[in-house]
């Protein structure tokens, strides 16, 4: 007991509540990972497949992701990519129980306009993800010339248009919100928000309720995170999506845990497994 009693003192108990901020880039000291350790800004190796730009969507500065379709510098994990994760940042990292709130803001640079005839691809430009190969939750893309939100596929539920037509809003910030309850049964919720550039406030543009928000297990280490930049693109098409106050908000859940330093968390039950030897 005097052992389990030096862990938890060496330790830091953290006590959250409804609203407080897990996660918050904001680029405002004017870094590709906001200063934040845990932030990876990309997996692409061209020189400004990601790099900052000003102003930003509220504050002096923004991330700018960019994809040539084609050239292998903005190849990365199996497809034209340049994503931005927080997949290492374990605070913002979520399982069935948890309810969060994400926020970002996106402005689409020079957006190609599709046209009749041209290729359909999707590009996508925001991930709620899932690790070791889950249907992904949510994905924000665009594809033709709509903005939409695509769905696990294991959920059997057709995509949504949340903007017919983005020609209008190219090259102007949107801001989203997306509140969740995780669970890998038929009893979550996700809720998207969207203000466009015109609008005051957040509107609802879709709510999913009595639905199954996390389509993995959550065991083996499996969870989930969050990914933004630039993930797919037209053959032939150059897309570039600024980035800006990417947020990951505690609305609820288990208690967080026991945290050594930033980024080191573990859960009180683990905690208690590992003196009762059940959890070696």
């Amino acid at each position: 007991m005097a052992i389990l009693f030096m862990v938890l003192l060496s330790g830091k108990l953290l006590a959250q509540s409804p609203g407080e901020v897990l996660l918050n880039v904001n680029y405002e000291n004017n870094t590709l990972n906001s200063g934040i350790t845990g932030v990876n800004p990309t997996n692409a190796t061209a020189s400004d497949a990601v790099y900052m730009v000003q102003p930003g969507a509220t504050g002096s500065y923004a991330v700018a992701h960019k994809v040539v379709y084609g050239d292998q510098g903005y190849y990365s994990n199996d497809n034209w990519r340049s994503e931005s994760d927080a997949d290492r940042f374990k605070a913002a990292r979520f399982l069935p129980g948890d309810e969060r709130r994400y926020e970002f803001s996106v402005l689409l640079k020079d957006w190609t306009p599709w046209k009749a005839g041209d290729p359909t691809n999707e590009t996508n430009i925001f991930q709620l993800k899932i690790s070791g190969g889950a249907g992904v939750p949510l994905q924000v893309r665009t594809q033709r010339n709509a903005m939409r939100l695509r769905f696990a596929v294991e959920n059997n539920v057709p995509v949504t248009d949340i903007i017919p037509d983005i020609r209008p809003y190219i090259n102007q910030w949107i801001h989203f919100r997306i509140d969740v309850k995780w669970t890998d049964t038929a009893t979550g919720y996700m809720k998207t928000y969207m203000k466009l550039p015109a609008q005051n406030d957040y509107i609802l543009v879709d709510h999913k309720e009595n639905y199954r928000t996390y389509s993995g297990t959550g065991l083996g280490g499996q969870h989930g995170y969050i990914k933004w930049g630039i993930y797919v693109t037209p053959p032939d098409i150059t897309r570039v999506a600024y980035h800006d106050d990417i947020k990951v908000i505690y609305l609820g859940g288990p208690a967080p845990g026991i945290c050594w330093g930033s980024n080191i968390c573990t859960s009180p039950s683990i905690i208690f497994r590992w003196y009762l030897g059940t959890a070696l």
